[in-house]
């Protein structure tokens, strides 16, 4: 049973994600989630944002073990980097601050004019909605 959990798993979204003032992208996922008996869950793919490719990656990170440990206990998970695919423009990359376990619902920020997203969303309507329901994750 263990080895199953330790199997990665398929993430595969599609949807419109939008800013709390109506700002719009298309966003297409396929990454998969590493799951791991020590650490935080971790994620690699590819994302296709406004028909740009972005790799999907996992940074390096200084935690050492026992904060690893923490983490993982606390259900924490390690958000990947987007980043363009040729790394030409070095701003152009998003960071996730919240997803769920499948990326169903997703907060990231594009680092290069600091928009804030929130999918799915159609319009500010929506986005400010799913908004106020993911707040208390992020404290």
């Amino acid at each position: 049973m263990l080895i199953f959990y330790k199997l990665p798993y398929d993430i595969e979204q599609k949807y419109t994600a939008s800013t709390l003032d109506g700002e719009k992208i298309e966003i297409q996922m396929t990454m998969k989630g590493y799951r791991d008996f020590f650490r935080p869950t971790t994620f690699k793919g590819k994302m296709l944002i406004d028909d740009k490719v972005y790799d999907v990656f996992e940074p390096e990170r200084s935690d050492r073990f026992i904060a690893k440990m923490k983490k993982k206990m606390n259900g924490d998970r390690y958000f990947p980097i987007i980043a363009n695919e040729n790394r030409t423009d070095l701003d152009d990359y998003y960071t996730i601050q919240w997803a769920n376990d499948k990326f169903n619902t997703l907060y990231f920020i594009h680092a290069k004019n600091n928009s804030r997203y929130v999918a799915p969303a159609q319009n500010a309507v929506e986005a400010n909605k799913i908004w106020g329901e993911i707040q208390h994750f992020l404290r």
